[in-house]
C-alpha cells in the first residue's frame, strides 16, 4: 500500500506494529494462564491420590476409600482407575472385584504405566483410556505395599472443566480493551510526528516558489525539533543569499552601467561635435579610464566567480615573504609618494619563507595596500610587519587613515560593500578587493583579521602557514 503522506504511513505502521505486539502477548499470556490452571489442577489430583493411597495402605476394605472416590467424582468430577500387578493378601478384596480394575491392556499408552511402575509421577493432557478418545488431565502414582510397587492409581478429569476458554477469552477482551485507547494515543504521536514535517513540506513548497518568509514553529528539542530548527536556519541563510543576489545584480547593473553611460555620452558628443575637437583628447582619456575600469572590474569578478565555485588553480611553492613584499610596494610606490605618504616594511633578521602561490599572494597584499592607500590622507603612514608567530607566518598591514566604523566592519568582506550607498565619491572602487583577498587568504590555507579606529586608522592582519 503507498500513501501520499507521511502521516497514514506513520499511523499503519504504529498501530500494525501494536495489534501485532497485543497478539504475541495476548497468545503467551493465554498459554500461560492455561498452564498455571493445568498446574493447579494436577496438583490437586496429586493431593486426592496421595489421600486415597494413603486409605489403601491403611485398610483396603475401609469404607471411606469408596467415599473418597464418590466425592471426588460428585464434587470435582474425578474420575479414579486401580490398577494391581500382584495378588496380595492386604488387597485381596479388591482382586475379588478384578472387574472394576483398570487393566493393562486399557491404556492407550503403555510407557505411562512403565514409568508409574518404576515409582515415578506422571502427568498426561490427551486420551487416557483406547476405548475413548475424550481429552483428559491425568495424574498417575505408584501404589505401594512394604517398599513393593504392586500397582498404580491414575485420577482423571476433564479438560474442559478447567475454564482454559474463558481465561482465552478474558486475555483477548482485555487486549482489545487495552487497544481502543492505545490506538488513539499512537494516532495523537503519529499526527505529532507528522506535523511537523509537513509544514517543512509546505515551507519548501513556498521556498522553492521564492518565498523565504515561512518558518517552522519549533515546539520539542528531540531530533524532529532539531530538524525544523535547522529548516528555519536554511530558510534564513537562503534568504540572505536571495537578498545578496539581488543585491549583486543592481550592484553589477551599477557598476557596469556607469562607465557605459559615461563612453557612449562623451563619444556621442564628439560624433555630434557638442564637444569641440580641441578637446577630443581630454574626453578620450576619460573614455580610456572608464573602459580600463570597466575591464578591471569584469577581471575581478571572474576572479571572484573562479574562486566562489572552486575553479581556481593555486601554484603553491616556497617563497620569501620579503620579495613578495618588495615587488608589490613598487607597483604602488607612485601613489604613495603623490599623497607623500611615508612607507616601512619590517620583518625579522632571516625573512620568513612560505609555502603558496606568489601571484596570489601579491594579489592579497597589493589589496591590501591599494585599501590602505585610498584611505589614508597625505603625510599619512602605512607598514608592513611581517613575523613567525606559533605555527604561522603573521603579516600585519596597517595605516593612519580614516578607519572603519563598528557597524562596517562586519559588512566589509561582502560583494561590492564600499561604506558609501551612493558610490558616487569614490567611483573607482569596485567593493570587490577584500571579498577577493579574504577568500585567497582561506584557500591558501590561513585567515585574516582586522583592527579599527575611527580617526586613528586600521590594520589588517593575514596569518598563512610556512615552512621551516
Amino acid at each position: 500500500m503507498k500513501f501520499k503522506s507521511i502521516f497514514p504511513q506513520l499511523l499503519v505502521y504504529y498501530i500494525g506494529t501494536t495489534l501485532i505486539g497485543f497478539c504475541l502477548l495476548a497468545i503467551l499470556l493465554n498459554f500461560s494462564l492455561q498452564e498455571l490452571l493445568l498446574d493447579r489442577k494436577e496438583s490437586f489430583l496429586n493431593q486426592q491420590a496421595e489421600k486415597i493411597v494413603e486409605t489403601l495402605q491403611e485398610n483396603n476394605d475401609n469404607p471411606s476409600l469408596g467415599n473418597l472416590i464418590k466425592n471426588n467424582k460428585h464434587f470435582y468430577n474425578i474420575r479414579t482407575d486401580i490398577l494391581l500387578i500382584n495378588q496380595n493378601e492386604t488387597f485381596k478384596k479388591i482382586n475379588k472385584r478384578k472387574n472394576k480394575l483398570l487393566r493393562k491392556n486399557d491404556i492407550k499408552d503403555p510407557k505411562i504405566l512403565e514409568q508409574v511402575l518404576k515409582g515415578e509421577r506422571i502427568r498426561l493432557v490427551g486420551p487416557f483410556e483406547k476405548s475413548s478418545n475424550e481429552m483428559l488431565l491425568t495424574v498417575g502414582v505408584p501404589i505401594k505395599q512394604q517398599n513393593h510397587i504392586i500397582g498404580g492409581l491414575f485420577l482423571h478429569t476433564p479438560v474442559q472443566e478447567i475454564p482454559t476458554t474463558e481465561v482465552s477469552r478474558l486475555v483477548f477482551l482485555i487486549s482489545l480493551i487495552i487497544a481502543v485507547p492505545t490506538t488513539g494515543v499512537l494516532y495523537l504521536l503519529s499526527r505529532r510526528f507528522s506535523t511537523p514535517l509537513l509544514q517543512m513540506n509546505h515551507a519548501a513548497k513556498l521556498i522553492g516558489q521564492g518565498d523565504f518568509k515561512e518558518r517552522i514553529r519549533v515546539e520539542r528539542t528531540d531530533e524532529v525539533g532539531q530538524l525544523a530548527t535547522t529548516f528555519n536556519e536554511m530558510a534564513d541563510q537562503l534568504g540572505k543569499l536571495e537578498d545578496m543576489r539581488k543585491d549583486l545584480i543592481a550592484n553589477v547593473s551599477h557598476e557596469l552601467r556607469t562607465p557605459l553611460t559615461s563612453v557612449r555620452g562623451f563619444i556621442q558628443g564628439m560624433m555630434e561635435g557638442v564637444i569641440p575637437p580641441d578637446r577630443h583628447k581630454q574626453y578620450l582619456d576619460i573614455c580610456h579610464r572608464e573602459l580600463f575600469r570597466l575591464n578591471s572590474l569584469l577581471t575581478t569578478m571572474l576572479d571572484l566567480a573562479a574562486i566562489e565555485s572552486g575553479r581556481i588553480t593555486l601554484q603553491p611553492m616556497e617563497i620569501r615573504i620579503d620579495s613578495v613584499i618588495s615587488s608589490v610596494s613598487d607597483s604602488v610606490n607612485v601613489r604613495m609618494i603623490e599623497k607623500n605618504i611615508i612607507f616601512s616594511v619590517v620583518h625579522e633578521h632571516e625573512p620568513p619563507k612560505i609555502l603558496g602561490d606568489p601571484e596570489r599572494l601579491k594579489q592579497i597584499i597589493f589589496n591590501l595596500l591599494d585599501n590602505a592607500i585610498r584611505h589614508t590622507p597625505e603625510y599619512g603612514t602605512i607598514s608592513v610587519a611581517a613575523r613567525l608567530i606559533n605555527s604561522e607566518l603573521e603579516l600585519k598591514i596597517s595605516d593612519t587613515g580614516v578607519g572603519i566604523a563598528p557597524e562596517m566592519l562586519p559588512h566589509i568582506w561582502e560583494r561590492f560593500y564600499t561604506g558609501d550607498p551612493s558610490r558616487m565619491s569614490h567611483r573607482e572602487r569596485s567593493g570587490l578587493g577584500l571579498t577577493i583577498t579574504k577568500h585567497l587568504v582561506e584557500i591558501m590555507g590561513g585567515r585574516i583579521s582586522v583592527d579599527s579606529a575611527v580617526g586613528k586608522g586600521t590594520t589588517f592582519t593575514v596569518y598563512l602557514p610556512f615552512t621551516s
